[in-house]
């Protein structure tokens, strides 16, 4: 895993010199450094070759350490230069393929296989790749160069287009610091983070001239014509139901895990796991240990200092199961003054929620300890209906065949406490409304679309309607696939992702996450429903019994869900001097009303009154926006 910076010039040679905003990347990769001044042999007049491209990159060394791996990188006679960020898992088995088709490899690098793959089949490579990526490949022969993203969005790849420059890069943050995009807020993006935590639910970002490239796509950009392609979609979420047996469903699902959990162990360096004690997590370690016995795994988990919310007791077992080597961080709430600043810098986009910074200790211990690689249980909510609402769904599926014993029995037994099963009826009732209905149904539950402190006018001004939030974000499913599905690719798991990819980055770890790959994903989005929620409501139904045998009983039949906990409102309190030092930033957002948001505040410090999470992403935002301002200069 590393991080990459490249400049594409539209018309005329890239005279400028990228190296700070390469350096603004250097805890992505503290391994390696490099840069290339690329110019083209053919695909544009003689004349306009010369410094069409600016590549960069920094590197973390984790298969092939040999600096002959390191990039930009060049294959074919120096036809194809590359930069690329991320892991292709299954470079051993695509190396053999192209040596039979003669290619003759210089290094081990999984790198070296990505670029030859690409050399050999061209954009049809990038759908035989089982990993997480990112890239940018000049074909200097053609005057085109491709950019790519995996299938998940695991790595990240954002990237401007100016009036001359085509400005690519891992984070947006140096992508800001050229000075050739102007800082102007994207109004829906604002209020979809401000009302829901979320920032990645499209291609675009908070920041109006930056967009991401989305997941599972390519795109082409010609040096001829200046001209970026629309991105062409190389895999999207089966949606065809399978005919299968449940037992044999569990066979194949144990199998499919278990061949991405190998796979993803293929490093040449250390690797560990992050555990919180909860299913997913534990599944990871304990699969590890089943494959690889005699391995003395690190584990890295973050105890919460919270009543109630500690998971020591889970973790304990799991690391006791295997014999791991435990290493745990129990942050208190004052911590997070120390490290604030930093994180948001590092985040490079706001974030909504204080959860974030128990995951960014985690991977600072992991750091610490040496291991540079960890295996994380990210995206087995999502594609196994980990949360209540998904159940929601299914009931409400139920209901709409006609099945009401079934629906019924779903509430029945499928909360962990009676204030589960009140809230999962109350999600029911949500999920068989039209969505248009959405946004009246929970305003009458007292629970408005949009915050009472946004500015009115400035909404009005930029065309940002209640109905529009409400039908990007509160969409209802026709069925519980269709849920996975959109939660997997658009709502919440992008965001998650972007958010642990820049919390593991910040310490230079790279994060694997062995449920993501599209071969398994389509695998669980093709069962039948009641193989992911048992009729009892048991969540994660087909993989709860896929790891009979593997993992201890009482985490396999565990029902209640923690994770990586962190009470807003407490941490919030506890660093509320830090906080409000921050208040002129606040009063600087035009999106915020000015009165009622300073009562808003006043309201929660002082009374315990409004929601922890919207005081958390009222600062959030205001300290990141002085953040980009800050870097454009």
């Amino acid at each position: 895993m590393c991080g990459l910076f490249a400049s594409l010039s539209r018309s005329g040679p890239i005279r400028e010199d990228y190296q700070r905003q390469l350096d603004m990347i250097a805890h992505r990769g503290p391994d390696g450094a490099g840069i290339a001044r690329v110019d083209l042999a053919g695909g544009v007049a003689e004349t306009d070759r010369a410094g069409r491209a600016w590549l960069g990159h920094r590197r973390l060394s984790i298969i092939d350490p040999d600096p002959r791996a390191n990039q930009p990188m060049a294959v074919a006679d120096d036809r194809y230069v590359m930069v690329y960020n991320g892991e292709i898992y299954n470079y051993v088995e695509l190396r053999r393929e192209c040596v039979v088709a003669g290619w003759s490899f210089g290094t081990e690098s999984d790198s070296e296989v990505l670029l030859a793959c690409w050399a050999l089949w061209g954009e049809a490579a990038v759908a035989r790749f089982t990993g997480m990526f990112a890239f940018v490949i000049v074909d200097r022969e053609a005057g085109q160069a491709w950019i790519g993203r995996d299938a998940f969005g695991i790595k990240p790849l954002h990237y401007a287009l100016t009036d001359d420059r085509l400005i690519i890069c891992s984070e947006i943050a140096p992508i800001v610091s050229t000075g050739r995009v102007a800082i102007d807020v994207d109004p829906v993006q604002t209020v979809e983070f401000v009302r829901f935590g979320a920032s990645a639910t499209t291609d675009a970002t908070l920041i109006d001239g930056i967009r991401r490239l989305p997941a599972a796509t390519v795109a082409r950009f010609d040096f001829a014509t200046g001209e970026l392609s629309e991105p062409r979609r190389f895999w999207s979420a089966a949606t065809e139901r399978r005919k299968i047996g449940f037992s044999d469903a569990v066979v194949e699902c144990r199998e499919r895990f278990l061949t991405n959990v190998r796979l993803h162990l293929r490093s040449d360096v250390p690797v560990g796991a992050a555990l919180s004690g909860g299913l997913d997590s534990s599944a990871i370690v304990c699969a590890i240990h089943h494959l690889e016995p005699d391995v003395r795994l690190n584990t890295f988990s973050f105890i919460s200092a919270e009543p109630g919310q500690s998971e020591e007791k889970w973790v304990d077992i799991v690391n006791a199961h295997i014999g791991a080597t435990a290493h745990k961080v129990m942050p208190q709430p004052g911590d997070l003054a120390t490290d604030l600043d930093r994180m948001i810098a590092i985040q490079g986009e706001p974030f909504g929620s204080a959860s974030i910074y128990a995951q960014y200790r985690v991977f600072a211990m992991a750091r610490e300890a040496g291991v540079p690689v960890t295996l994380d249980g990210q995206g087995a909510d999502e594609i196994l209906a980990g949360y209540w609402p998904y159940v929601a769904t299914y009931g409400a599926s139920q209901l709409r065949r006609g099945r009401i014993d079934r629906a019924l029995r779903l509430i029945a037994h499928g909360g962990d406490s009676m204030a589960t099963r009140f809230r999962m009826a109350a999600q029911l009732g949500q999920a068989l409304l039209p969505a248009g209905a959405v946004g009246r149904y929970r305003r009458a539950l007292g629970r408005s679309i949009l915050p009472e402190f946004l500015n009115s006018e400035w909404l009005a001004a930029n065309g940002v309607h209640e109905a529009a939030i409400a039908g990007a974000m509160l969409t209802n499913y026709r069925d519980m696939a269709s849920h996975l599905i959109d939660t997997t690719v658009r709502t919440s798991l992008p965001t998650l992702l972007r958010i642990a990819d820049r919390s593991s980055m910040a310490f230079s770890v790279e994060s694997r996450v062995p449920f993501l790959t599209p071969d398994f994903a389509d695998f669980l989005f093709s069962l039948p429903p009641e193989y992911i929620v048992s009729p009892r409501g048991d969540r994660k139904h087909v993989f709860r019994e896929a790891m009979r045998g593997i993992l201890p009983e009482a985490i396999r039949t565990r029902r209640d869900k923690i994770g990586f906990f962190a009470d807003d409102g407490l941490w919030l309190r506890s660093n509320r001097a830090s906080f409000e030092q921050h208040l002129g930033a606040v009063a600087a957002i035009p999106a915020f009303d000015g009165e009622r948001t300073r009562a808003y505040l006043r309201g929660f410090f002082d009374e315990g009154r409004g929601s922890a999470q919207q005081v958390w992403r009222i600062f959030m935002f205001a300290i990141w926006s002085a953040k980009m301002k800050g870097l454009a200069g």
